[in-house]
């Protein structure tokens, strides 16, 4: 059992990001009948800005050596976050799919990256 968790420990980021990943991506394909949002303006942009923000921060935080490969890794976030969009569009008949949605999702792994590097330099300081 000591070792499980230990094992659970090690991986924790890992696990982390891999799970949320999957949550993510389960939300944003699964029809949104019946469900309560915020009904503010841009509410649904500033929550689309945060899950690519944290989806970003998770997996450098799982995968550190990420960084050395930044501009591909926020290529695949920006690329991930436009084909849910496209999903919602054509394939989930109560969704669809947002421009400003994917834009939201832009600006927020970006902006994960940024306070990615702004932790590096810190935590090397």
């Amino acid at each position: 059992m000591q070792m499980l968790i230990k094992n659970i420990s090690k991986h924790k980021y890992k696990l982390l990001a891999a799970g949320y990943t999957t949550w993510l991506t389960a939300v944003s394909l699964t029809p949104l009948e019946g469900i309560n949002l915020p009904s503010f303006s841009y509410a649904d942009k500033i929550v689309h800005f945060f899950l690519y923000f944290f989806l970003t921060v998770f997996w450098l935080l799982a995968y550190p050596a990420l960084w050395k490969s930044k501009y591909k890794f926020i290529f695949l976030v920006i690329s991930w976050g436009i084909a849910i969009e496209f999903l919602q569009e054509y394939l989930i008949p109560t969704r669809s799919g947002d421009i400003y949605d994917a834009i939201a999702n832009t600006i927020g792994g970006i902006s994960g990256l940024v306070l990615f590097h702004y932790y590096l330099q810190k935590k090397s300081a």
